[in-house]
Formats: C-alpha cells, structure tokens, sequence
C-alpha cells in the first residue's frame, strides 16, 4: 500500500489547524475559549457542602507542543497541545486511485485533561472533508463533525516520543515537531 506523501499532508496540517503557511494569509481566530481543567478525584464532602469548587489542575509541561504521528502509512495524525490544555488535533488520509486522489481529513479543537497516566480529549468542535474521485458527488468540504465524545487515552513519553494507547488496545507513537 502507497505510504503518505508527507509534504502535501505537512502542507494540508496548517491548514486544518488554522495556522497560516506565510505571512500574506488570514490569521487563525485563536484557540477556543478554555473550558476549565479539573481534577478526576472528587471534593471531599464538607468542601463540597461549603461551596468551594475541586482544586484545577495544570497540564502536563511534557506534553505541550505539536506532536506528529509516526509509522501510520496512508494517514498523518497532529496534536498540539498547549499549556492551558486546550487542544487542536488533525489527521489526513490520502490514497492514491487510478481515478485521483481519494482524501479524508478532520480539524479539531477542543479541552484535554490530564490525571496521572489518563488523557482525556474533549472536543468542543471540528470539521470534516472528503474527497473522492470515484464519487465526486459524495465529497464534502467543512462538514461540521457529527460525533464530539470525550475520547480516553493512556499516554506516556520516553525520549521524546509519546505513545497515546486507547482503550481498544490501540496505540500511536508521536514525535516531537516544531
């Protein structure tokens, strides 16, 4: 199976993620409005009763920056997480057809929260776009995506590589890039 052509996905990246590729483009609206980042363990009871709010929880330094996918054949998987836990995923699929190239990509943008080995990804919107030679009328631009369930990982991180496992079992290792 033909592998990804990094440079065109390299230059879809930006664009999904709402990071100009030079300094004549539109610049990106900013991250979401953070959604507060919380601890997973409960308030005891007598702070609860008091009116006092769980203790918030800062995100992991090791894991802020832009991450990329390694070793995922036809697909480029981007994270960028930033210090507030706010988060922008991408992921772009190509495959080259007799017909053209058949493409599916998402942009993301949502909360992460960290608690010990446990990353959970809160989307608060992404879009959709497909492209398919052998079914034009089927292809699709910015469709708004149907499905923003918190998704949980277990991460960890050795020599700059992190692996995000999910609980199918299913893990992707990441560099750091940038």
């Amino acid at each position: 199976m033909p592998r990804i052509d990094r440079s065109i996905a390299a230059a879809a990246v930006p664009a999904l993620l709402g990071w100009s590729l030079c300094g004549c483009a539109a610049q990106p609206t900013g991250p979401p409005a953070p959604l507060p980042v919380r601890s997973v363990t409960s308030s005891p009871p007598d702070a609860a009763e008091a009116g006092t709010s769980e203790p918030e929880t800062t995100f992991p330094s090791p894991l802020v920056g832009l991450w990329e996918s390694t070793g995922q054949g036809n697909a480029l998987l981007v994270y960028k997480f930033d210090e507030d836990g706010t988060y922008r995923h991408a992921g772009v699929l190509n495959q080259q057809r007799p017909s053209g190239v058949f493409s599916f990509e998402i942009a993301v943008k949502g909360q992460a929260e960290a608690d010990g080995e446990t990353l959970v990804l809160r989307p608060a919107e992404g879009t959709k776009t497909l492209r398919d030679p052998d079914s034009p009328s089927g292809s699709y631009r910015d469709r708004p995506m149907d499905d923003l369930s918190p998704e949980r990982y277990s991460w960890r991180l050795a020599d700059d590589v992190l692996v995000l496992t999910s609980g199918s079992g299913e893990a992707v290792s990441y560099k750091r890039s940038g």
